[in-house]
């Protein structure tokens, strides 16, 4: 047998499978962590498997939308299937020069949940920013439509409770991409409900947004002396030049899972937007806001209710503290920051 050179994963970039004794991982999933089921499936979690890049659809100056298709065209297994169903998961990228891996968060399908096809589950699509020194990221985007890419998975990050009832998500940048996977999953599931709280750097990366929230108050003078007299209206996201624009790809998307949401269940998903580059920040108050009875459903329908945080390594950390390495795994480690100071009670928070 000839040595094989391991693939290292850098610090916080491949996500190990970690999970919460409170919310604990079914048969099902767990299938995917057996060697014999991993051989005669074109993606498993132990191999890295060969994809082709498809499509690169740019949804902003520094980010775009990868789509990748197993080589051989071979329609994924059943279990998969499953997965988007339950859980929260991520796949690894290797970047086959430096023999590193980093993880990434698939988007969901853009049909309704419970309607997909086989194109839809076969497809893999990626919502991958360029960052400044990013190894893997810089490496996928040098990358033309026709390349090919290996990678394993999924990884489970957390899977979605049969019993939850409502979920809060603060999502930082392309931590919008697990976010999309609960609210499809959660599309098909009834007495649901879930709030997005999706915080960007640049207004490009959700042109055209309108936040459901009506205190969510888009910044600058016509707001502000509009708050003063109560006339509060939904943010509205605009284009370099001031002026309203068509959603970008992203928003349209989430919109796409706001409408599925509210026809299935009744209840449905809602979104705000803030915005670094607006001076729009999300705060406690819109957090702790949600967390209260009456915002969402009544105490008396029983169920989990998830406080979710995904994002860069900054923005989990301001709001609910590090994640921590221990025996070469990442796990959630204590409580902290913004989270820990407010009123949780009958809340989960977990750490994506």
């Amino acid at each position: 047998m000839s040595w094989i050179r391991p693939v290292l994963l850098r610090p916080r970039a491949g996500l190990l499978i970690v999970f919460a004794a409170s919310i604990p991982v079914g048969a099902q999933i767990r299938k995917w962590t057996s060697p014999a089921e991993s051989e005669s499936s074109s993606l498993n979690p132990h191999t890295f498997t060969p994809y082709t890049i498809v499509s690169k659809e740019p949804v902003s100056s520094t980010s775009s939308i990868f789509t990748l298709r197993h080589n051989t065209a071979r329609a994924e297994p059943d279990d998969l299937k499953d997965v988007w169903k339950k859980a929260v998961w991520s796949i690894q990228v290797k970047q086959p020069q430096l023999q590193i891996a980093r993880a990434y968060t698939p988007l969901p399908p853009t049909t309704p949940a419970g309607s997909e096809t086989e194109d839809d589950y076969g497809n893999l699509r990626l919502l991958i920013r360029k960052e400044h020194n990013g190894e893997v990221s810089t490496f996928l985007h040098r990358l033309p439509e026709g390349s090919a890419v290996e990678i394993r998975g999924p990884n489970i990050e957390l899977e979605i409770p049969d019993d939850v009832r409502e979920v809060v998500f603060l999502a930082g940048g392309t931590g919008i991409a697990p976010a999309m996977q609960v609210a499809h999953a959660l599309a098909a599931r009834p007495e649901t409900r879930m709030h997005i709280l999706w915080a960007s750097r640049r207004k490009e990366d959700c042109m055209g947004a309108k936040s459901d929230s009506s205190d969510v108050i888009k910044p600058g003078r016509l707001s502000g002396w509009r708050s003063l007299f109560g006339l509060e209206e939904p943010v509205v996201i605009e284009d370099y030049r001031g002026e309203d624009t068509q959603p970008g790809r992203i928003v349209r998307e989430l919109e796409a899972l706001r409408e599925q949401s509210k026809s299935s269940s009744g209840n449905g998903l809602s979104v705000d937007y803030f915005v670094d580059e607006e001076k729009s920040f999300i705060k406690p108050g819109h957090v702790s806001k949600l967390l209260q009875p009456a915002t969402l459903q009544p105490r008396s329908l029983k169920g989990t209710r998830l406080l979710l945080v995904s994002g860069p390594e900054g923005f989990i950390e301001y709001w609910a503290g590090r994640k921590l390495w221990a025996d070469g795994r990442e796990v959630q480690g204590p409580l902290g920051g913004v989270l820990s100071q407010l009123d949780l009670k009958g809340w989960r928070v977990w750490k994506l």
